[in-house]
C-alpha cells in the first residue's frame, strides 16, 4: 500500500496565495481556484503542485497566528533531492526566506525555512552528505 501526503495550509486570502507560490515558489496551478458561486471573490481552496508534491490552500477567516511564532515552529517539512538549488532559486525569485541553509548535524538534514503570506512556513531539505 502506498501511501502520499497534501497538507492543508490555510489563507487569509487564496487568490493571493496562490499567487506568491506560483510566482515565488514555482508552483502550478493546473485546476484554479474553487469560489463558490455568489462567494469569496478571492476564492475558498486550491491544490498547487511543483514535482510530486501537492499543497492545499484552504481559506481561514480567523486570525491564523495572532501572537508572533517562535521561530522553531514549522508547518511542513519537504524532502527534496538537493537543497542548495533550490535555496537559490527561491532566492532569486523573491521568496521570503525565514531561515538561510544550515546543516543540522543532530538530525543529519542541511535546509532552509520559507515563509508565506500568511506565516505558514515549509522547511525544504535534504540529507547532508559527506561529499
Amino acid at each position: 500500500m502506498a501511501w502520499s501526503i497534501a497538507p492543508v495550509l490555510g489563507s487569509k486570502n487564496v487568490a493571493n496565495s496562490v499567487e506568491y507560490y506560483c510566482e515565488q515558489l514555482g508552483f502550478r496551478n493546473p485546476n484554479g481556484i474553487f469560489r463558490p458561486e455568489g462567494q469569496e471573490n478571492p476564492g475558498v481552496y486550491a491544490i498547487i503542485t511543483r514535482d510530486n508534491i501537492n499543497l492545499h490552500i484552504q481559506i481561514r477567516r480567523r486570525e491564523l497566528y495572532p501572537d508572533d511564532r517562535e521561530r522553531i515552529e514549522s508547518d511542513v517539512y519537504i524532502y527534496v533531492d538537493d537543497v542548495d538549488p533550490l535555496f537559490k532559486e527561491f532566492n532569486e525569485r523573491g521568496a521570503t526566506i525565514a531561515r538561510r541553509i544550515t546543516d543540522g548535524p543532530n538530525y543529519g538534514l542541511r535546509d532552509f525555512v520559507i515563509e508565506d503570506l500568511d506565516q505558514n512556513r515549509l522547511i525544504f531539505g535534504s540529507p547532508i552528505t559527506n561529499e
